[in-house]
């Protein structure tokens, strides 16, 4: 398996620019001959590059776009017009640059991120959509000099890494700024954007805040095509659409991409606002409050699927939730979660919404242990409502005729659950 040698990509982090600037010079790779737009954030930063990349694709440019966490396959971080690098393209690109690579020693991160620049140089893309991993100052994707910087959102997330106050995560995410490089912000507290604030002056980048000089509003929902009709109000285009995504969280994303995208008109890129909605209302991404109809044992059931796994992106998913037709007192919830993350107050805020709680146990060294997880749901719940299950197998021959079930915590959590709805066809 190709990077099988990074064992964990998490603890196998070092914060640097230095090794993979130094094994892309010796690669000889010109990757700077490619224009780029580069996206840090807490959460939405996956949504809006998925977004951007897909009105760019649908504008007639060919698109590189690097994401990460995976869902299903490694291979989804790296695509171009919406295709994976094939199994072949990857293992070749791999073993052309391995020896460097482990001369190097490049992180799973960065190696990743440098392969990821190499196609889309080889592939002579028009432009490519960067995602950074975690943070951005020393984040390997911020070897770049983008037409654009985005800063999705701040929150407390990866605070042993990032730091513990909105202001210390905002430096952090700020550090993707380049000089005279226009910044695009969403919506933000006002502690973590006096940062990013000051940063951009220090690096006389204009910055474009939603809510003051673009803005994205929700116009209505349909649950039965499971879209939502946006309302862009921009820099200089008004539009309408329908996007696929759903959410407020989505909302902003949507105007955000679209912001980026007046940018890049200007820089002389030829997008139109016009019919948006035929590709934006047939976008699909995995795990996003990815709405799954099952039929398991004869028995049906609606998944809701979601990889929110802090604290701001579970009030996102919960606050979707009370506003669609799901929001049914038959419920369960199928969780699981990061050591890391701050999962006690996240369970406090999911306990009210939910009839029955299923622990899986997905064997990641990272995730809190089921029993663990039991005993603080019990804080809130009743003993019988709480149920630990050793696969998600298990867990799904345990689902009831015409039950709700959202399963929220974790990417791992949900690429499991997904792989196991395609691969059993249920």
């Amino acid at each position: 398996m190709i990077l099988s040698g990074f064992i964990n990509e998490y603890k196998s982090m070092i914060p640097g620019l230095e090794r993979i600037k130094i094994f892309l010079l010796q690669s000889g790779i010109n990757y700077n001959s490619i224009p780029y737009v580069h996206i840090a954030g807490t959460n939405g930063k996956g949504s809006t590059a998925k977004i951007l990349a897909e009105i760019l694709v649908f504008s007639g440019y060919k698109t590189g776009l690097y994401i990460s966490p995976h869902i299903l396959k490694i291979n989804e971080r790296i695509q171009i017009n919406s295709v994976s690098i094939s199994d072949l393209e990857f293992e070749a690109l791999y073993n052309q640059y391995s020896s460097l690579i482990k001369k190097h020693k490049l992180t799973f991160f960065e190696c990743l991120t440098a392969l990821a620049l190499i196609y889309f140089t080889k592939e002579k893309v028009d432009i490519a959509v960067l995602e950074t991993g975690l943070g951005g100052r020393f984040d390997a994707t911020n070897i770049v000099t983008p037409l654009a910087s985005v800063i999705t959102s701040i929150d407390l997330d990866h605070k042993e890494i990032l730091g513990g106050k909105l202001s210390q995560i905002a430096l952090e995410k700020a550090g993707i700024i380049k000089r005279n490089i226009p910044v695009v912000c969403g919506k933000i507290k006002q502690t973590a954007l006096n940062e990013i604030k000051k940063t951009a002056k220090n690096n006389s980048a204009k910055i474009y805040l939603l809510g003051k000089d673009f803005n994205s509003l929700n116009l209505s929902y349909n649950w039965k095509k499971y879209t939502q009709k946006i309302d862009y109000r921009g820099l200089s285009t008004n539009c309408q659409f329908d996007l696929s995504l759903l959410g407020d969280s989505q909302v902003y994303n949507a105007g955000i991409a679209l912001c980026v995208c007046e940018i890049l008109k200007n820089r002389g890129f030829s997008i139109s606002f016009k019919n948006l909605s035929d590709v934006l209302k047939n976008i699909k991404w995995h795990a996003r409050f990815d709405i799954r109809k099952i039929k398991n044992r004869r028995k049906k059931a609606v998944i809701i699927i979601d990889g929110c796994h802090n604290l701001q992106a579970v009030d996102n998913f919960l606050a979707l939730y009370k506003k669609s037709p799901f929001a049914v007192k038959k419920n369960k919830l199928v969780f699981a979660v990061m050591q890391e993350k701050d999962y006690k107050k996240i369970i406090k805020n999911i306990v009210p919404f939910i009839s029955t709680v299923n622990l899986v146990d997905i064997y990641n060294e990272r995730a809190v242990k089921t029993e663990k997880l039991k005993s603080e749901f019990l804080k809130y719940t009743d003993k019988e409502k709480v149920v630990t299950y050793k696969s998600v197998e298990d867990c799904f021959n345990d689902i009831k005729n015409n039950e709700i079930v959202f399963c929220i915590g974790s990417f791992y959590l949900a690429g499991k659950i997904i792989n196991f709805i395609e691969e059993k066809n249920v």
